[in-house]
């Protein structure tokens, strides 16, 4: 069974207001089954029908139990057709939520915690339901998408309504990649009044283009104003009363903190561990268990400032750069947003940073990405996998430059995913074996082959 790609935000139709189901046919029949391939496909627990292009009134939520989390509530897959509440229970409970058509970003949100409902299902057969818990909250949320309402819009209203003080804050936010970008759309979705602030564009690639941050076109894709700037310290700053940093790759001129009271950083990593500009990649290639982030007062002193909040995330065998980066861009948002309310009304305390437990990263270049093959292969496979996005890791071949963008480990030996040779495309490891007619090189009895 085939199946589609989730709809995401700002896409039109998920704004829409889908009809009820007036047939009961095959076509129904096999939208469901394509609703539950892709739901599946997405590890997601429930849909609904706009999220993949459809119009009418169907839900499809499962959630099944695994070995990864075998605490999970199990819910049986449940087919829910012209799904109505028509009652709320009085009792609330807050939850974290999250959704397939607005990937990475997760809020706390207050929903009633129990309901009653009627639906119909497969065969158009009249049903009443009292669902509670992680259902009820399903439910609701995947009604809301029938009805044209995501999460996210239901934590602007909630969150403003809690702290009325951040709907005339005027926030000045300074990011440029993608994990700040990733911060900035949960700041835009809470409906803030931001100023964004961003670094132009550097040329990249073969052809050297330039090629926008990743703020700028998070900007752009909801609509947001944006200033790009070369130096910040020759830049026109406007006032502002909080500042946010995420991912910024430049340091913040002393004159401009002293503008405001509250001006924070939000860095990846477990501080004082880690500071500097690549704590992600160095987690990753030291064997990490553990990291998390950290927001702090800022300083002249780079990520050197005292502690506001942490949360802290494992590291995953499996992880790489990408996958890490935007898990702790998700945990930053979640964790700025219950740390501002007590921030602006100066109810948190500040905690100085542990000097003698600090480390430094550094700023990777090109050629530290070529592969040392006299290192261990778990050294090998966590650099290729913290080097996934820049500066990547290579070898040589026949003279040419083989840049290795995934692989493994299988009992201790490394196994070679996609690989890419100097001015080719991407391929597995196989499929490059199939085509290669040089001599094999001495690293070759270092992978399982």
């Amino acid at each position: 069974m085939t199946s589609y790609t989730v709809r995401t935000i700002p896409d039109a139709i998920l704004k829409e207001v889908t009809a009820p189901v007036t047939s009961f046919d095959d076509n129904l029949a096999k939208q469901i089954k394509l609703m539950v391939s892709t739901l599946r496909k997405e590890g997601g627990v429930g849909l609904a029908a706009n999220q993949i292009g459809f119009s009418n009134q169907v839900i499809v939520i499962e959630l099944q139990q695994n070995d990864k989390n075998p605490d999970t509530e199990h819910i049986p897959l449940t087919v829910f057709i012209n799904p109505e509440i028509v009652e709320f229970s009085k009792e609330k409970e807050c939850f974290e939520e999250g959704c397939l058509s607005v990937p990475k970003i997760e809020f706390d949100l207050e929903r009633p915690s129990f309901l009653k409902i009627k639906y119909k299902d497969i065969k158009g057969r009249k049903i009443k339901s009292a669902p509670k818990g992680l259902l009820a909250r399903i439910l609701q949320h995947e009604i809301d998408h029938l009805n044209g309402i995501l999460f996210v819009e239901l934590a602007k209203k909630q969150f403003l309504q809690k702290n009325p003080q951040f709907k005339n804050l005027k926030i000045l936010f300074l990011g440029s990649g993608e994990f700040g970008s990733i911060i900035l759309e949960g700041l835009i979705h809470l409906g803030l009044n931001l100023n964004i602030l961003t670094e132009k564009g550097k040329p990249a690639g073969r052809y050297q283009m330039v090629r926008q941050t990743p703020v700028v076109e998070r900007a752009k894709r909801f609509g947001k104003n944006y200033l790009e700037i070369e130096n910040i310290k020759q830049a026109d700053i406007p006032d502002f009363d909080l500042l946010i940093c995420a991912d910024f790759g430049q340091k913040i001129p002393e004159n401009i903190l002293n503008k405001g009271r509250n001006t924070i950083n939000i860095h990846p990593s477990l501080l004082p561990k880690h500071r500097g500009p690549s704590p992600i990649q160095t987690a990753i290639l030291r064997g990490d268990k553990k990291t998390g982030v950290s927001i702090i007062k800022m300083t002249n002193q780079i990520d050197e400032g005292q502690i506001y909040a942490q949360a802290e995330t494992d590291i995953s065998p499996n992880d790489d750069y990408p996958t890490l980066r935007d898990r702790l861009a998700t945990l930053g948002l979640k964790l700025l947003v219950k740390t501002l309310p007590p921030l602006i009304d100066k109810k948190l305390r500040l905690v100085p940073q542990d000097s003698k437990k600090a480390s430094i990263t550094k700023i990777f270049k090109k050629e530290d990405g070529q592969i040392n093959w006299k290192k261990k292969p778990q050294a090998i496979d966590r650099q290729i996998r913290a080097f996934r996005t820049w500066p990547k890791s290579y070898t040589l071949i026949d003279n040419k430059r083989l840049i290795i963008h995934q692989a493994h480990l299988e009992n201790d030996q490394l196994v070679l995913g996609c690989v890419q040779l100097e001015g080719k495309s991407p391929v597995s490891f196989e499929e490059f074996l199939r085509g290669f007619r040089g001599q094999r090189p001495e690293w070759f009895k270092k992978i399982k082959m």
